[in-house]
């Protein structure tokens, strides 16, 4: 699966940008901090900075620092939690019905293509497949989420394979006849056949 975590310099060009257009200079910060955290893999600090940066006065800060949060989750595991987060970045950049550009696009982008790997983490394929798939809706000319696309179908497929292969199996087991009750049959006959034969030779025999 091709992942990728790393979105440190992303997230530091808009920091750079905010900086300078923006007064809310504490969120900012708050979201460097936080990225810098996640790369070193602190991922307690991370969280703690990020949460710090979501409660910014900046609707534009606190979209990133969402980001922020939800990829130290997907980093740490926490699928569920990383989908929701995600769910919401996609929501407020799709809400307005235009086509986001220029850094929200590139948001909008990772937000789908993340929440395609957590997908992929939780062995929901179907879902994964959707997720690259608007991903690449939004940009086409993503070789990675391209590849997870095809990774996801593929995976699908074999999943389906799996599961009408133990279909099938349990199906067999099914039919085989219970081995006690076999044994318990054929001794009836052999019985009753000795019986048979027991009275033959009764009725054949000579009365002197």
């Amino acid at each position: 699966m091709e992942k990728t975590v790393a979105f440190a310099v992303f997230i530091l060009s808009f920091i750079l940008m905010s900086l300078s257009c923006s007064s809310d200079g504490v969120g900012s910060y708050y979201t460097f901090l936080g990225t810098l955290e996640a790369k070193k893999k602190q991922s307690t600090e991370a969280i703690a900075s990020f949460s710090q940066a979501a409660a910014s006065r900046s609707a534009e800060n606190r979209l990133y620092a969402r980001y922020g949060l939800a990829t130290v989750y997907a980093d740490m595991g926490e699928s569920q939690a990383a989908l929701t987060l995600f769910e919401g970045i996609i929501k407020e950049l799709s809400k307005e019905g235009s086509e986001p550009k220029g850094p929200e696009k590139e948001l909008l982008y990772r937000s789908w293509y993340n929440r395609g790997l957590c997908f992929y983490a939780l062995e929901d394929f179907n879902s994964a497949t959707e997720a690259f798939r608007s991903a690449l809706l939004v940009d086409g000319s993503r070789w990675n989420a391209k590849r997870n696309l095809e990774l996801s179908l593929l995976a699908e497929t074999k999943k389906r394979g799996s599961a009408a292969s133990a279909g099938a199996v349990s199906t067999v087991k099914q039919n085989v006849p219970n081995p006690v009750l076999f044994d318990y049959i054929r001794q009836k006959e052999v019985d009753r056949w000795k019986s048979q034969q027991g009275k033959s030779s009764e009725e054949s025999s000579i009365d002197y």
